[in-house]
């Protein structure tokens, strides 16, 4: 039975040569991620390069239907003075003409050499006035190819003017912003310029396609977007991701939020948490928290609101760690209508948790006992309305205009 044993237990070579193997395996597949890798950096530049080729491409096109237009334009002018030349010799002939016939006429006898006379004067003076008609019409024809082709240089010096002027691209967002969703959606990308085209690719950066009407999603995963402008500008591939799910356990306009270890369902909207209704201010702390236990629910304390503003990602702003003036309603006079700023948005999927309205928690000040923590700030707060922020605290018992507050469960 030793023996045995002894047969079907690794000697130390095996051991070692096992080893070495394994080492080898894994070299080669550290070797193969780096291969990998290199290959998506390639292919990354070979998309970017081919779309530098279509862009040039494009302004080539342009380019060369402007000169184009201007070769006919001069072709036309060259058929106009051909045909001016054509009537002037036209009418000199003519006119040569006619002096032969006065002067066959005045050879012939008076009574019939003045009536011929009195005509062949007449057909001249018609003559003449008919040649000056058409070199009339034919130098207002000139005139008008002349400037229609000034017109084609101007607008040809302005278009190059704007592409050599305007080197910023535009901005780009895509709508609804990343996220949890529990009901398929639209895609679409905005741009903050009139003529300005916006393209979507699911999945990775390979097909781009038009995103100016919305594309029905409901899948979870990366979806990249961009913007190009009418002189050739574009901004850099950007990325939103998506998490379509189907577990919401909080009914109506309420979502879950994982808090410690626990989940929390959340109001999406500021109190009556309703889209597009007027949030409720001008509410004590203690009036706030008795609404909100009268539906079943409690006023937020400070570390669920928070959870709820920062999402998975531990954001400094509902929308991501830098602030961005247009996102939230933190640079107006008044509070909006809920969920009127589709782009502040958290991860869960709560509104205006950055400004419209500071809003009233059930967590006191640790500085002052007597008094309450409110978060987020109000619509007047700029880039001092993080999600981390309650650096004010008021009397629960105080009323004001800029303080509202949603509930939690």
């Amino acid at each position: 039975m030793e023996n045995a044993n002894k047969t079907n237990k690794p000697t130390e070579p095996q051991k070692k040569k096992n080893g070495k193997r394994n080492l080898v395996i894994l070299i080669l597949m550290i070797l193969l991620l780096l291969c990998l890798f290199v290959v998506q950096c390639q292919l990354n530049k070979i998309k970017q390069q081919a779309i530098e080729d279509q862009k040039l491409s494009e302004l080539a096109l342009r380019q060369k239907q402007i000169l184009d237009s201007l070769r006919l334009l001069e072709q036309a002018k060259a058929d106009s003075l051909k045909a001016l030349e054509d009537a002037r010799i036209a009418d000199s002939l003519r006119m040569a003409d006619s002096l032969r016939i006065a002067d066959s006429l005045a050879n012939l006898k008076p009574g019939v050499n003045e009536d011929s006379l009195r005509h062949v004067r007449d057909s001249i003076r018609a003559f003449r006035k008919a040649r000056r008609d058409s070199l009339g019409r034919i130098a207002d024809s000139l005139a008008q190819l002349d400037k229609a082709r000034q017109d084609s240089l101007n607008k040809a010096r302005f278009a190059d003017s704007l592409r050599n002027s305007d080197k910023v691209p535009p901005t780009a967002e895509i709508t609804p912003p990343a996220g949890r969703y529990y009901d398929p959606i639209k895609l679409k990308v905005k741009c903050d310029e009139i003529k300005c085209k916006t393209f979507v690719s699911i999945g990775d950066t390979l097909n781009p396609q038009d995103a100016s009407k919305p594309i029905d999603y409901n899948k979870t995963g990366s979806v990249f977007f961009y913007a190009a402008d009418s002189v050739g500008n574009r901004t850099a591939w950007e990325e939103a991701k998506y998490d379509m799910a189907s577990d919401n356990i909080c009914g109506k306009n309420a979502y879950p939020v994982p808090v410690g270890g626990r989940t929390v369902c959340v109001d999406a909207y500021e109190y009556p948490n309703q889209p597009d209704a007027t949030p409720k201010d001008m509410v004590s702390q203690e009036e706030a928290a008795n609404i909100c236990k009268k539906e079943g629910k409690h006023l937020c304390t400070i570390e669920e609101w928070q959870a709820a503003c920062r999402g998975k990602d531990g954001f400094k702003y509902s929308y991501g760690n830098s602030y961005k003036q247009s996102k939230c309603n933190t640079n107006t006079k008044a509070a909006k209508r809920s969920g009127r700023k589709t782009q502040c948005r958290s991860w869960w999927g709560m509104y205006d948790m950055n400004g419209n309205l500071w809003e009233w928690t059930s967590t006191t000040s640790k500085q002052h006992p007597d008094k309450f923590l409110v978060a987020g700030g109000a619509w007047n707060t700029n880039n001092e309305s993080r999600c981390s922020e309650s650096k004010f605290s008021f009397y629960p018992q105080n009323q004001y205009p800029s303080v509202g507050f949603r509930c939690c469960k």
